[in-house]
């Protein structure tokens, strides 16, 4: 029987395939020992001009006179001085702020940081909204307010920032407004960079706090808006009086609302309107009940936490039982006793984790 021969240009492609995947992986080999060869020649003088421009940089915020005292900056070093005065910025506080922001300007450093915010690369936009913020750059305000109200979410919150640093007063409207429209706004980045300024932006928040009003007879979208303001709050730190807040709880059946009001919750006035809502039918606004009550809560609502240590789900017994241990006045013998008498060995084997828990972290 004639068996067939496979083409001879057959073995030559498949050569070539092998060939050229091997010049490839070779290739790839040799540009990452390169790369980290690079890296390591590089690394000293980085690490030579970090050292030399941080000690320019902590005898400025101190208040040393440096004129003609100053290292010769090159231009390709320009961004690695920005990336390292941006950090001391935000780790300084008082004039010494102010004495780093003239030493910036004196370098020109205003118009690098204009420059960068057309750049493709996030990070270094970013940087450079920041830096034409603590540059305290008039001239940058129209660019600021266009990243404020157009740029992307962390953009815009980066512009907040700036904005505050240059002019808080003049500009806080304008940044709790966008704030508060701006969806799936990233409250923890609000909570880092906009911390600084809390002050002035509670008085316009508390100024702009939405109706307490039964909100399903309010305009369309104002749970939204309600929930906005809440968790914007929150994120903010913002010290919200009890009873206004009780009554959010008592005019909303909003879970998501429920619950940005109760994690707000910080002092007893208002505690009622929270107790109404530790039978609620969802579980996750329960466990945010237990968890307040254990912030806010005292020995009349010990009882109420016992019985949720009995609740069917586990983040509800959880959170009870912390809160349950946090009450001042009652020791951990007076919980165990408490516990132990519901007959709910679930409720007993939470208190038992939760101990040994708080064991384990003290």
């Amino acid at each position: 029987m004639h068996v067939p021969h496979a083409p001879e240009f057959s073995l030559s492609v498949v050569l070539w395939l092998a060939w050229t995947t091997l010049a490839l992986v070779l290739m790839t080999v040799l540009g990452l020992l390169l790369l980290r060869w690079w890296r390591w020649r590089s690394e000293p003088q980085k690490a030579a001009f970090r050292q030399r421009w941080s000690e320019v940089l902590m005898r400025c915020a101190l208040g040393e006179d440096l004129k003609g005292q100053l290292p010769h900056l090159k231009s390709k070093e320009r961004w690695a001085f920005m990336k390292l005065w941006l950090h001391c910025q935000l780790s300084l506080k008082g004039p010494g702020r102010d004495r780093l922001a003239a030493l910036a300007r004196l370098m020109e450093c205003q118009s690098m940081a204009m420059r960068k915010l057309g750049s493709r690369h996030a990070a270094e936009r970013l940087m450079a909204i920041l830096a034409l913020g603590f540059l305290k750059d008039e001239q940058a305000v129209p660019a600021l307010l266009e990243q404020l109200h157009q740029g992307e979410k962390q953009a815009a919150v980066h512009a907040a920032r700036a904005l505050l640093e240059i002019d808080a007063s003049a500009h806080v409207d304008q940044v709790v407004q966008r704030l508060l429209t701006l969806t799936d706004l990233d409250f923890s980045l609000v909570s880092v960079l906009l911390k600084p300024f809390r002050g002035v932006l509670a008085r316009t928040m508390m100024e702009g706090m939405p109706p307490s009003a039964p909100l399903q007879a309010c305009a369309p979208g104002a749970a939204a808006a309600a929930l906005q303001w809440l968790r914007l709050a929150r994120a903010l730190s913002l010290q919200v009086p009890g009873e206004r807040l009780g009554a959010f709880l008592a005019n909303s059946d909003d879970i998501d609302l429920l619950i940005a009001t109760t994690r707000l919750m910080q002092g007893e006035q208002g505690t009622q309107a929270l107790i109404a809502h530790a039978q609620h039918q969802d579980w996750r606004v329960r466990a945010q009940v237990a968890q307040a009550l254990g912030r806010i809560g005292r020995l009349d609502d010990a009882e109420l936490l016992a019985r949720l240590t009995t609740d069917a789900q586990w983040w509800v017994r959880y959170r009870a039982t912390q809160a349950l241990l946090s009450i001042p006045g009652l020791s951990v013998q007076k919980v165990q006793t408490r516990i132990e008498c519901t007959g709910d060995r679930y409720a007993i084997n939470m208190l038992h984790s939760v101990i040994s828990e708080r064991e384990a972290f003290a």
